[in-house]
């Protein structure tokens, strides 16, 4: 029994002592571009060499089992670990349930036309808490310097804070990819080479040609103007962004719960219109001929709550539009409780959204 507890211990302190002997990704994430990192004895540079000089500069738990991987001869018959000298290439995911780490790492270089290299590194995690780091270098083969590039520290910037992403380095061609993803869509941002960095990334939604068909199919006049911009909104403040899209000349828009399903909220075209409110969106005007309404939809935890609809007929007698009707959910309820649900909407106000354009066909 005393046997067992000591080897117990002994196992438990090696742990530990590793993981101290690591840095944590937000150290590395805010110190980075900090420190240049020298090579030694490398005048012919290859992926390997460069991880293991980051390694010892910033030691994780990915890079060293990727180094550990590289020495070993399974190196090119996993497609979760993978050593490819050749492309320059690297990439370790932990795919052992029992691991005290569920870190990924992926390095790779790029050929730069000043003679140069640009490194690049990314580390990733998934808990306690998800979190990416990517990291670049300019290394310079006549001093053997690994210099950070901090022209590419912001190089992307989420579209929505506190939301999952993924940094994916080409292992062929040059593309880097970066997707983010917000529960029923992905957002994918494609960044080609111009001889010197990443850059001039196209984007793309995978559920767009979904969101569009819903809009065309209730909104007059869609087919022409189609999508080209998005932005993310926060509606209901519930930490979940809503989806946003514009057409080129702007008077075409749609909100799009994006939660669970994409589903169309309210949209705008001319002669509907939008409106923001406290936890709702509402798209107002003409309902059909001599018909206006106003359309509040309720969110709550990023989905639909209820509809309140206020509709007004014009009445030919009168030579005006009738007193409006309420009604919640398909049900009419009275002026002076809808009144009450409109007064906890607050003003209307608009959002000062960050748009984005997209890459159409």
């Amino acid at each position: 029994m005393k046997k067992n507890f000591l080897l117990l211990t002994m196992l438990a302190f090696a742990i530990g002592l590793s993981a101290q002997n690591n840095m944590s990704l937000d150290q590395i994430r805010d110190n980075w571009s900090s420190k240049s990192i020298k090579l030694e004895n490398a005048s012919q540079a290859n992926i390997m060499d460069f991880v293991t000089a980051f390694q010892k500069t910033w030691p994780t738990y990915s890079g060293r089992e990727l180094i550990k991987f590289s020495k070993s001869k399974l190196q090119y018959e996993n497609t979760d670990k993978v050593v490819d000298l050749k492309n320059g290439y690297v990439l370790y995911m932990e795919d052992d349930p029992e691991a005290v780490s569920d870190e990924h790492m992926e390095a790779c270089f790029w050929n730069r036309k000043n003679g140069h290299k640009l490194l690049a590194v990314t580390i990733s995690r998934v808990t306690p808490s998800e979190l990416v780091v990517l990291c670049f270098y300019d290394y310079d083969p006549n001093t053997q310097t690994l210099t950070p590039e901090k022209s590419l520290n912001n190089l992307f910037t989420p579209s929505f804070p506190g939301y999952r992403y993924r940094a994916w380095l080409p292992q062929k061609g040059k593309n880097l990819v970066i997707e983010e993803f917000f529960g029923s869509i992905t957002i994918k941002h494609t960044y080609s080479w111009d001889g010197m960095k990443p850059t001039n990334p196209k984007t793309t939604i995978d559920q767009l040609g979904n969101c569009q068909a819903q809009f065309n199919a209730d909104y007059f006049g869609a087919n022409e103007n189609p999508f080209t911009q998005y932005a993310m909104l926060d509606i209901d403040h519930d930490g979940r962004p809503e989806l946003v899209l514009r057409a080129n000349d702007e008077s075409f828009r749609a909100v799009y719960s994006i939660a669970l399903t994409t589903s169309l909220l309210a949209g705008e075209n001319g002669s509907r219109f939008l409106s923001f409110y406290n936890n709702a969106v509402c798209h107002s005007g003409s309902c059909g001929a001599l018909c206006m309404s106003s359309v509040y939809v309720m969110l709550k935890e990023s989905d639909v709550k209820s509809y309140l609809t206020d509709t007004s007929e014009w009445d030919m007698q009168l030579d005006s539009y009738s007193d409006s009707v309420f009604t919640l959910d398909g049900k009419e309820i009275s002026k002076e409780e809808a009144k009450k649900m409109l007064r906890t909407l607050g003003e209307a106000y608009e959002p000062d959204l960050k748009w984005t354009r997209m890459a159409v066909d």
